[in-house]
């Protein structure tokens, strides 16, 4: 399982970052390695990363920004995921949204129509 953190708003896509190797389950197990090596334990920098993402997307509300975490199978490489970002990001967008695993910030508020009776 490949884990990507991806973020965005109104002006386009601001990261797209292959975070597998940060996961907990991941980082964790190099931390075990480490520690029984004698190096000291360091922290996962996901942590910091996303705590200034929020806080970005916080001060500039009118951006309507959004900042996802999802997942993709081991045989999707990450430079495919990169290539439809370039190629299509408003269908990545739509598909993240629908099929996202982790939501962790979001502004966007889908445009819905009145019907008059």
């Amino acid at each position: 399982m490949r884990y990507i953190l991806a973020a965005w708003d109104s002006t386009g896509f601001e990261t797209l970052q292959d975070i597998t190797h940060f996961h907990p389950e991941n980082f964790e197990k190099g931390q075990l390695i480490e520690i029984l090596s004698g190096h000291r334990k360091t922290e996962n920098p996901l942590g910091r990363q996303i705590s200034m993402m929020k806080l970005r997307a916080q001060a500039n509300s009118q951006r309507t920004y959004e900042i996802y975490m999802f997942t993709t199978l081991d045989d999707i490489e990450f430079k495919d995921v990169e290539d439809w970002m370039i190629g299509d990001p408003q269908s990545l967008v739509d598909w993240v949204r629908k099929n996202h695993a982790v939501k962790i910030y979001s502004d966007y508020v889908p445009e819905h129509r009145r019907a008059i009776v």
